[in-house]
């Protein structure tokens, strides 16, 4: 088998979305959260100000191969609650999803930018569909969109 992504989910709060990452730096498996640049009124002036937040709130993309490394390895690393599960089986994120994810500018990283395909496979309806979840406001209303995304086109 080889590797593939996956949806992850951390604990709550920034300190362990960075803990899930570390430790699983140390067990090498690839992880991905994409950021998004939104505005937020300031309290104490009448303009706003930029802040980066995760695209997908609670969540974070693991690249790994489950013949390799257990699920239950992962599960146990410090930050994460949980690998994500579909009819209570982890289901690979298709290939195509997660390029058109890694496209987006504050998605890439080194890792993604130097794998990063130009093409994807996905359908324009389901580029489209991915681009409208990417521009909703409300984090919340960004993570149950994908998900409910990735449940149908599995």
């Amino acid at each position: 088998m080889e590797k593939k992504w996956y949806l992850t989910c951390h604990k709550s709060g920034c300190s362990n979305l960075y803990k899930a990452q570390q430790a699983l730096i140390q067990i090498e498996v690839h992880s991905l959260s994409p950021s998004i640049q939104t505005w937020r009124q300031r309290l104490d002036r009448k303009n706003k100000r930029a802040v980066i937040e995760p695209l997908f709130k609670g969540y974070l993309f693991t690249c790994f191969d489950p013949e390799k490394v257990h699920t239950r390895k992962i599960e146990h690393c410090a930050g994460i609650s949980h690998l994500v599960r579909f009819a209570n089986t982890i289901v690979p994120i298709r290939e195509a999803v997660m390029q058109e994810i890694m496209r987006f500018p504050l998605c890439m990283n080194d890792e993604t930018r130097t794998n990063h395909k130009i093409t994807t496979s996905l359908k324009e309806s389901q580029k489209e569909q991915i681009k409208n979840i990417v521009q909703q406001k409300e984090a919340h209303a960004r993570t149950a969109l994908f998900l409910a995304f990735l449940e149908a086109i599995q």
